[in-house]
């Protein structure tokens, strides 16, 4: 076993160990607590000097070139944040599902005990009514959940430091009502693009890496990221290679996601947020 690597079980178990430890030379040796304490706190500056270092060596730059390999390692450094994400939007699913069906119960019960016809009209329109309400806060929850595996890698290299998986949600915490209007924004013009006609829509999805940034990682005020995402994506000299490599990146997603029947997409949209991010970074979309 490398050095590395007993470093990783000391660091992963230094409470316990530590525990045992000072527990087995006091009853020992009768030495003070504060003597314990000292000798801890020394080994704890250790480790967090050994971790800072560790990390830095995670840290890709921004200006570093997009490819697998790279999205591959920022990918390996924050799977339980992805991870984690992951689980929170199924367990919201679960619970959307179990309230929609005892609400479509209550709703549709007049049916069940009368043979009127317009009584099951009005419990179809009651169930609706009841039901709606939920649903749009089941959507609103899981887009404002789902545009963090934007954000995730967005914060990345903006404070190039490892992303842990409380830091995105204190930051939708934070800024709830900056990311519910910038995310309205964006859905609303995207629908639109793509109800008239889908190639404005595809354009309009194009500015999703930079428009998210700009959001996470600046006070800029919602309208003039959306503009400036615009400016930033079509008036770049890399927007021929930035778009291929996009639509490229985005084909490998569909058919590995496809292949896997869905399962595959807790790695595979984690690295493609990544990639996106990364890749806006290296063509000039971002600074």
């Amino acid at each position: 076993m490398t050095p590395n690597k007993w470093l990783f079980i000391l660091i992963k178990h230094q409470k316990l160990l530590f525990k045992i430890f000072s527990k087995k030379i006091m009853k020992t040796y009768s030495i003070k607590n504060k003597k314990i304490l000292l000798v801890y706190g020394i080994w704890e500056n250790f480790i967090n000097n050994y971790k800072i270092n560790l990390d830095s060596q995670l840290i890709i730059s921004k200006e570093s070139k997009a490819d697998l390999k790279s999205t591959w390692k920022i990918y390996k450094s924050h799977w339980k944040t992805f991870l984690s994400l992951t689980g929170l939007l199924v367990l919201t699913y679960v619970i959307y599902i179990i309230i929609d069906s005892i609400l479509s119960i209550v709703g549709l019960a007049p049916i069940m005990y009368s043979d009127y016809e317009y009584v099951g009209t009005g419990a179809l329109i009651i169930s609706f009514i009841i039901r709606t309400p939920i649903y749009l806060i089941y959507t609103v929850l899981t887009a404002l959940l789902s545009v963090l595996f934007m954000v995730i890698p967005a914060l990345y290299f903006e404070k190039k430091e490892i992303i842990t998986w409380k830091v995105p949600y204190k930051e939708l915490k934070k800024n709830f009502i900056r990311y519910l209007l910038a995310g309205l924004l964006f859905s609303g013009v995207l629908g639109i693009g793509f109800l008239f006609c889908i190639l404005p829509g595809i354009v309009i999805s194009l500015i999703g890496p930079a428009y998210t940034n700009k959001i996470a990682c600046s006070d800029m005020p919602i309208l003039k990221a959306f503009t400036s995402s615009f400016q930033s994506v079509f008036k770049s000299p890399n927007l021929w290679p930035y778009i291929g490599m996009q639509i490229l990146a985005g084909l490998i997603y569909l058919i590995a996601t496809t292949c896997t029947c869905g399962i595959g997409s807790i790695i595979t949209l984690p690295m493609l947020s990544i990639y996106s991010q990364h890749l806006a970074y290296n063509k000039g979309i971002l600074n």
